[in-house]
């Protein structure tokens, strides 16, 4: 972590990390006590039962002052302990410290006792080892306290003139018993501590992760692998989503995508290859593009997807105008040649998902005559102004493409050839109203050919436009018939 950081550093301990861990120890053992106190006040009735009833009738007074004495003093350090529990003025170290070294000594002192009647020390071996399981502080604090106690204890023992071989016996196996039980100690408290501090040092790097998400410039968010549940999101991420301003405020990933389907396939991905680079997306809530980088990372004991944000709208937008302009016509606003092409080959090579239509090849007549007599300006006009006419009659889902000079092309869908030949009806009236008001220095008109392209018909586009070319020059030949005629008469 602190090569990730760029900081190299010694490894030494930390002194404050050391006592911070005793202190929030003594704080847990602390409570561990109230509860141990509550559960010997509730035993201690029991001894008292045995002291007064069971051992009434016992011939062995200082046996059984002892053992009463020995009880009592333990539910009195119960009671005082539970009095001051609360007290916020109690050191809860030397209150600790306190009530094992107390504990140890009850325990030496029944089991002295013991030798009077019963002759085990089975009372300071359990408290032995209850204090290394139950209370493992600070490894020298208890081994003074196990030393004091034991010397003591080893002492009493031996003046009670015990023979030498049951003393020698009870020194060893009380001996073997507080080392084992020192043991125990140490390896909870060092497990206690490793884990603190790991758990202070995974603490510290979360807090570093947050400050860099925080900081970061980009939107973040970090989301859980399993739930989608969103852990971690930064302020960009907010503002760039717009979560402020509609009130929205989620608790997983979902909004990012356009369906389960998109998000379900990303989580697929993530899974096997751990990483997405450059995803392309439309989110839905912000209408913005985006590029969007997925990664596996792994936060509080959990695996998380590293969501990274780049705004691309614009350049989205951008891209959307020079496509725009590369499939436009620029003197009449339709789609251009290369546009209309690729849309008829795409709807020829359609396959199962094949549709219909009609296609309208259209030639604007005397197209040349106007250049001559009038100039190319007013022939654009004328072309500009019969492409307008012929597109106001055609529906949402027509499509007018220039082919090349005066040649256009309509592509009619869900219409048969009446319901095309109607709408080129109006489209005639339209240019006749045109020439009737004067407004051109010229006569529109157009001639036209049709080619109805029906499923599964084996046909290239070139074959096509041929077709429907062929049948427009016989309108156009109709057209030049009308004029002679008119000219003669």
């Amino acid at each position: 972590m602190m090569k990730m950081w760029g900081i190299t550093t010694k490894r030494q301990k930390n002194p404050m990390t050391t006592e911070e861990f005793n202190q929030s120890n003594y704080e847990h053992l602390y409570e561990r006590m109230k509860l141990i106190s509550y559960m010997l006040i509730f035993t201690y009735p029991c001894f008292f039962i045995v002291d007064f009833v069971f051992f009434k009738n016992l011939d062995n007074p200082v046996f059984k002052m002892v053992l009463s004495a020995v009880h009592i003093t333990g539910l009195l350090i119960s009671l005082i302990f539970i009095m001051i529990y609360r007290s916020h003025k109690v050191s809860k170290s030397v209150v600790v410290n306190g009530f094992i070294l107390l504990y140890l000594l009850i325990g030496a002192v029944s089991s002295i006792n013991s030798q009077l009647f019963t002759g085990n020390i089975y009372a300071y071996i359990i408290i032995l080892l209850a204090i290394g399981a139950i209370f493992p502080i600070r490894p020298r604090y208890l081994f003074f306290h196990y030393a004091l106690v034991h010397i003591g204890f080893l002492v009493g023992l031996f003046f009670i003139k015990l023979d030498h071989f049951s003393y020698l016996s009870m020194l060893i196996n009380s001996t073997g018993t507080a080392a084992i039980s020192f043991t125990i100690a140490l390896a909870f408290y060092s497990f206690r501590k490793n884990d603190f501090l790991n758990k202070q040092k995974l603490n510290r790097s979360e807090e570093s992760f947050r400050r860099l998400f925080n900081v970061n410039p980009n939107p973040l968010i970090l989301a859980k692998m399993g739930t989608d549940e969103i852990v971690l999101m930064n302020k960009q991420a907010i503002d760039y989503y717009q979560l402020n301003s509609n009130g929205i405020e989620p608790f997983d990933i979902h909004f990012l995508f356009r369906n389960s389907e998109e998000r379900q396939e990303i989580l697929k991905r993530l899974e096997a290859e751990r990483s997405i680079k450059n995803y392309l997306l439309e989110q839905k809530i912000s209408q913005k593009w985006s590029l969007l980088n997925f990664e596996l990372v792994d936060y509080m004991d959990d695996t998380c997807m590293l969501i990274d944000a780049t705004d691309i709208t614009d350049l989205k937008k951008k891209e959307a105008e020079l496509l725009e302009h590369a499939s436009i016509d620029m003197l009449t606003g339709v789609r251009n040649r290369r546009s209309g092409i690729e849309l008829l080959r795409e709807l020829l090579s359609a396959g199962s998902h094949a549709t219909e239509f009609i296609l309208c090849y259209i030639d604007i007549n005397n197209l040349k005559i106007v250049n001559d007599c009038f100039g190319h300006s007013t022939g654009d006009d004328l072309i500009k102004t019969s492409c307008e006419t012929i597109n106001l009659h055609l529906g949402k889902k027509e499509v007018l493409f220039r082919l090349g000079g005066d040649e256009f092309v309509v592509i009619f869908f869900n219409k048969q050839l009446a319901d095309v030949e109607q709408v080129w009806n109006q489209i005639h009236l339209s240019f006749k109203d045109i020439n009737d008001s004067k407004q051109k220095p010229y006569q529109i008109s157009a001639s036209h050919g049709y080619y109805h392209y029906k499923l599964e018909t084996p046909i290239t586009l070139e074959e096509m436009l041929e077709l429907a070319d062929q049948d427009m020059y016989k309108n156009k030949v109709h057209y030049k018939n009308q004029q002679a005629e008119l000219v003669r008469n």
